[in-house]
């Protein structure tokens, strides 16, 4: 199978894999107990923590048991320390872990407003339209550095000046920005970045927190024992990421650039023109006259593994709510599909997959009802 699905998910990468192996053969020790087994899992667990920490820099780290706990875990510090009383500016285009959670959250707790800034057309946001909206009760900003289902990347330094004027705490989804971009965590004023293992080939079942040292000073485990091959696989997923840096950005970019190029040209490619803009590891398309489900069941017959949005809204049929806060009718909004890539993708997957997309839109075409 050509799989085009790695926004979602990653396989675990080799170095990550056997280092999950090596850790929980050797350093199968609780880090929590006082033994020479257990204060060698603790040495173990405590590298990996600083591995992490330096991936970002001069941060303290929390791990969580996905990236959607990530987003929720931090979200919580920053408004139980404002007794969930205030003020909160996000947008509509935010990942389900975070749009769901704050909504409930409203619910919830009458003192707590919900306000969206407004998305132009690429999904930025636009420091100015943030400025406009911050009140003097304003506790908390969220948006993502990279959008997660056609990846514009935000001016996040602009918004985080805007917002360090006022005084409001910044928290950013980087979930599909972490090890695939720089994090101006310090230049964009801030507060917490979310992140998760599986999106770098490392494994399932972690996430983590960075918070700003001015934030939180001591690093976070989840309750109960530690797993320490996992965390230590992580840490070296991201060590492999940030080393590929800008040999994978410039690989990664020629084959979205190549995949746009091959489509179809009455496929809608979504997302900034800009390329410094514009995560190349994602690919928003919106299709002609073709709703993006049955485009991705078709795909999958053909041997290709595509998505028509975020893997967290599996089972949810309806419209994409990026594309809606993007100004399309619904109707439009369901014809969506996200191509994703790694580094391992090949040009002749890229080739295949686009061949057979141009074969399922003729397909298509020639027993559409006339």
């Amino acid at each position: 199978m050509i799989y085009l699905d790695y926004a979602a998910t990653t396989p675990m990468g080799p170095e990550a894999l056997r280092t999950y192996q090596d850790v929980a053969g050797t350093f199968y020790g609780n880090a929590n107990s006082l033994h020479t087994r257990g204060t060698d899992a603790a040495n173990v667990l405590n590298v990996s923590l600083e591995t992490l920490r330096q991936t970002i820099g001069d941060v303290s780290v929390a791990i969580t048991r996905s990236g959607s706990e990530a987003n929720q875990h931090v979200i919580h510090r920053l408004l139980s320390a404002k007794q969930f009383q205030g003020h909160i500016l996000s947008c509509r285009t935010e990942h389900p872990s975070i749009r769901d959670y704050l909504r409930d959250l409203a619910d919830r707790y009458p003192a707590l407003q919900l306000e969206d800034v407004p998305v132009d057309e690429q999904g930025n946001i636009h420091p100015k339209d943030v400025e406009d909206r911050i009140k003097p009760d304003t506790i908390l900003a969220t948006f993502a550095h990279v959008q997660h289902e056609i990846g514009t990347i935000r001016d996040i330094r602009a918004i985080g000046t805007v917002l360090a004027r006022a005084g409001v705490p910044f928290h950013s989804d980087c979930v599909q920005a972490y090890g695939k971009i720089p994090i101006p965590m310090q230049d964009a004023h801030l507060s917490a970045i979310s992140t998760a293992a599986h999106k770098i080939h490392g494994p399932k079942g972690l996430g983590a927190v960075f918070f700003s040292k001015m934030m939180e000073p001591n690093d976070e485990l989840p309750p109960g024992t530690a797993d320490v091959a996992a965390i230590a696989a992580f840490a070296e997923a991201a060590d492999m990421q940030m080393k590929k840096g800008r040999e994978a950005w410039t690989h990664i970019g020629e084959l979205r650039a190549k995949m746009a190029e091959r489509l179809p040209v009455d496929f809608r490619v979504l997302g900034e023109i800009v390329p410094e803009r514009q995560s190349p590891y994602i690919l928003g398309v919106r299709l002609p006259e073709m709703e993006g489900q049955e485009a991705m069941l078709a795909c999958d017959r053909e041997g290709i593994a595509i998505a028509t949005g975020s893997a967290c809204r599996s089972g949810d049929h309806g419209p994409s709510e990026t594309l809606l806060a993007l100004g399309y009718s619904p109707d439009r909004a369901r014809t969506f599909i996200r191509l994703s890539f790694a580094y391992e993708t090949s040009f002749a997957e890229v080739e295949e997959a686009a061949l057979k997309l141009m074969n399922i839109r003729s397909r298509r075409a020639k027993n559409a009802p006339r």
